[in-house]
């Protein structure tokens, strides 16, 4: 087909969004820790350096701010210093910032005054998002049990935009998104099998003629249907179930590879938990013996803590769907990557939590690896995406190795 301009009109986000607010010093895992590197754009700069400030807090400031003059090329122009205690030079004991407290929030660069909110613009709407990787917003997952609703709003003229298209798929990105929230959300199965549902349709849709949009329409509308009652693919999905050993051992081989961007210290923690390890110095990968029994313990724990229910995890999926605009609808093959890559995201945060509870078994001790966790997956691409390659590289990028890794 020839590329099709379409007007963005929408503003869309889940309806939690509005109910967001900091929890500040009561968050065991501030976003001005030094989990973070906090840069930041000249206009962000300049901006802090005017601003009128206390000689106590223009001191701060000369200590605590310099620029970045080899990250000019990409607009980040200079970074807050991360003390010895390991928070920004600006954090006050209480977990408040001295900047925004003496000088107004407006002076502080727009990564911190918007963060853990994104806004994005996709085919189908201005979307503002919220991501996990902030214990807020995980603590408004828990508390939705009857799922997520979204929130669509008229978008006034000047922030109204075209979006350019490609093929009859991407053009309908709404609906397509529509229906991927849908199966996620589909409680008549278990979360393992909605996932393998998923990947059935996802397949099927990269086989259609992807210029051809009755043919999409037709899919999408024979989908729809099935989602009425998705339980009559419940034998087919059953067929697909996991490997409980291989689910471990591939979810240990990307907690290894993640030793430094989690922290040596939590990936130790979570290593012990199901090995007799807890450094990367001791560990061989080929022979890193898992204890079965010992994560066993820990997912029964885990599933005490969600009280048996789903709920929680379903959140946090569509969740990473909505914050990394997925599905990516460019070609076939970016389709199917996308979805290869909610599937490695969801086995390593149910991994990442059950390991968790073998130090604690609480919501505080689970929100806080699941934070780490977002903040080493979800707000770094690079390594997202080289995790997501290496199942290509393997030829695990199937959907039979997708149930595994999502039904472990």
């Amino acid at each position: 087909m020839a590329k099709q301009t379409i007007k963005i009109e929408t503003l869309l986000m889940p309806a939690y969004y509005k109910d967001f607010h900091c929890i500040m010093g009561a968050c065991q895992d501030n976003c001005c820790d030094d989990s973070w590197k906090i840069e930041f754009s000249k206009k962000d700069y300049l901006a802090i350096k005017r601003a009128p400030k206390s000689p106590e807090v223009e001191a701060e400031m000369q200590a605590g701010m310099f620029r970045l003059r080899e990250r000019e090329h990409d607009g980040m122009y200079a970074e807050f210093r991360i003390t010895e205690a390991g928070r920004c030079a600006f954090h006050t004991p209480e977990g408040l910032c001295r900047l925004q407290l003496e000088c107004g929030e407006e002076v502080l660069p727009k990564v911190c005054r918007t963060y853990p909110r994104n806004e994005v613009y996709t085919s189908a709407a201005l979307e503002y998002t919220l991501s996990p990787s902030c214990e807020g917003v995980l603590a408004l997952l828990w508390d939705l049990k009857d799922g997520i609703d979204f929130i669509a709003e008229p978008l006034p003229p000047q922030s109204q935009k075209a979006a350019l298209v490609n093929t009859e798929v991407e053009a309908r990105f709404d609906a397509i998104r529509e229906l991927w929230i849908d199966v996620l959300q589909a409680r008549a199965l278990p979360l393992a099998q909605r996932m393998t549902l998923l990947g059935l349709l996802v397949q099927q849709l990269q086989t259609l003629n992807w210029d051809d949009g009755q043919a999409v329409d037709r899919w999408l509308a024979a989908r729809a249907a099935l989602m009425g009652d998705p339980t009559v693919l419940s034998a087919q999905l059953e067929q697909m179930s996991g490997n409980r050993n291989m689910f471990l051992s591939h979810n240990l081989q990307l907690l290894i590879r993640q030793f430094n961007i989690l922290g040596p210290d939590l990936a130790g923690e979570l290593l012990a938990s199901i090995t007799d390890q807890g450094t990367l110095a001791e560990v061989d990968p080929d022979r890193v013996i898992i204890h079965a029994r010992q994560y066993q313990e820990a997912e029964d724990k885990l599933e005490e803590l969600l009280e048996h229910s789903e709920h929680f995890f379903e959140n946090l999926l569509v969740t990473i769907s909505f914050f990394l605009s997925l599905p990516v609808l460019t070609t076939p093959e970016e389709l199917w990557k996308s979805y290869v890559n909610l599937c490695n995201l969801y086995s390593f945060y149910r991994f990442a939590a059950v390991c968790s509870m073998g130090r604690q078994t609480s919501r505080e001790r689970l929100f806080h690896v699941l934070v780490h966790v977002s903040r080493s997956l979800i707000h770094t691409p690079a390594q997202r995406s080289r995790l997501q390659n290496e199942l290509f590289q393997n030829n695990s990028a199937t959907l039979a190795h997708m149930a595994i890794l999502v039904g472990g």
